[in-house]
């Protein structure tokens, strides 16, 4: 019962008009009651704040309007400040009027000819008044705003960021598909019997990059299993030739990384690096996390003459430094070297 009347109660303040309402029955007793315990007859200060305060909200609503067609209209329109401006003057002149006609007359009669009607001072002190109040609730208003407005950039871009993110781990699936898949046709060409463990292993790191890479971040131990499994498959398809060592050098245990990004390095190590090589193979990979900082260094051996790169050369390694920006943002670095061997040096804040 308690919760469904607080639910009602959060609902009833989250409308607009209420919050409006509430507003200006605060500042009415701030004007009126709690104003009056200085004055020597308090009703006089309560009755004339309740008098003036049709023109007070008056007056912040019409300028409120105004300032927000200003700054929304491209290119802004000169016409609505000379509007603003008369309106300021306009809704001076009103406060005067009523202090002079209603509240002087009725309430303090000693000052209604102190002064004639239009006193100049007097409509600019009156004027003051009212827009102290004007400008105490356009800055509320455009405060609110641009919280709002903020609010509503941050989703934007965490939407953004999210579909960004998908599209770019999407990529990686028919791309890494793609190559396995050659692999896998030219053991089927020789007949090889080794074509149904590609197969298998092949089954398990799509079960990986389905269920386990659709989550934000995996544990660290998950990918390096992932990368041996591919280690694995490209063995089967190098048999004697290929010379591979993983070496994890410090416990791993505990980390988290985004997944899927170990492996375009490693798959550009073996796919674009020497696909074609006919001598020994070579790819060192080490793991250490140290202070925690994740460095991933990949080193493997280059074909004589360099590869000429196709289409598809490349993508894995474009999509990954999307991503490494998109998550990791300044918290990492990314050195490649080609020289007599192609190195690259990944370090990631973790």
């Amino acid at each position: 019962m308690f919760i469904q009347l607080r639910s009602i109660f959060q609902r009833i303040l989250s409308t607009t008009w209420v919050g409006h309402l509430l507003f200006w029955v605060c500042y009415y007793i701030y004007d009126g009651p709690i104003a009056s315990t200085i004055e020597v007859v308090p009703y006089k200060r309560i009755c004339s704040a309740a008098i003036a305060l049709p023109v007070k909200i008056t007056a912040t609503y019409v300028t409120l309007y105004l300032l927000t067609r200003y700054l929304r209209e491209q290119p802004r329109n000169r016409r609505l400040l000379y509007l603003l401006f008369l309106s300021v003057t306009g809704f001076g002149i009103c406060a005067r009027l009523v202090s002079y006609e209603i509240v002087y007359p009725n309430f303090y009669p000693d000052w209604a000819t102190v002064q004639p009607l239009w006193y100049v001072p007097k409509i600019i002190m009156e004027t003051f008044g009212v827009y102290s109040v004007v400008a105490l609730v356009a800055t509320m208003h455009f405060i609110k705003q641009w919280y709002v407005s903020q609010k509503e950039k941050q989703v934007y871009q965490h939407e953004k960021l999210e579909a960004e993110l998908k599209y770019l781990k999407g990529q990686i699936h028919p791309h890494f598909l793609f190559n396995t898949l050659n692999n896998l046709y030219a053991l089927t060409i020789d007949q090889s019997r080794k074509a149904p463990e590609v197969v298998y292993k092949l089954s398990e790191l799509m079960s990986y990059m389905l269920y386990e890479s659709n989550k934000p971040f995996v544990p660290l131990q998950k990918e390096i299993a992932y990368i041996e499994n591919y280690i694995v498959l490209e063995k089967i398809r190098y048999e004697d030739r290929l010379d591979v060592s993983l070496n994890v050098l410090s416990d791993v245990s505990g980390y988290l990384i985004a997944p899927l990004l170990i492996l375009p390095f490693v798959e550009n190590s073996f796919k674009h690096g020497f696909s074609n090589d006919i001598g020994n193979i070579w790819v060192h990979i080490d793991i250490l996390v140290n202070d925690a900082q994740l460095i991933i260094k990949i080193e493997n051996s280059k074909c004589d003459p360099p590869l000429e790169k196709s289409a598809h050369c490349g993508i894995g390694l474009t999509n990954v430094k999307k991503r490494l920006d998109l998550i990791y943002k300044d918290q990492y670095s990314l050195q490649i070297f080609d020289e007599e061997s192609y190195l690259v040096i990944l370090k990631i804040a973790i």
